[in-house]
């Protein structure tokens, strides 16, 4: 679906620490944050440039790849 997944985290050991991720699909980045089982995107977002339906199932693999990382 996507590739180079990578994952960083920010404000590690501390009560604000979250995951940073980034993916490359269709020729653009996208970023975001991961925390609580929720994505928060960086601008561009993928709402922008995908359909709807391509937005959800890059959400559910990113939401899998996290909570398989963060395991």
């Amino acid at each position: 679906m996507f590739q180079n997944f990578e994952v960083k985290p920010m404000f590690e050991n501390q009560y604000h620490q979250r995951h940073q991720f980034s993916l490359k699909m269709k020729g653009h980045t996208y970023q975001g944050i991961f925390r609580n089982g929720k994505i928060q995107w960086f601008h561009p977002t993928p709402q922008s440039k995908l359909e709807k339906k391509v937005v959800q199932q890059v959400e559910t693999k990113v939401n899998d790849l996290m909570t398989r990382h963060l395991a």
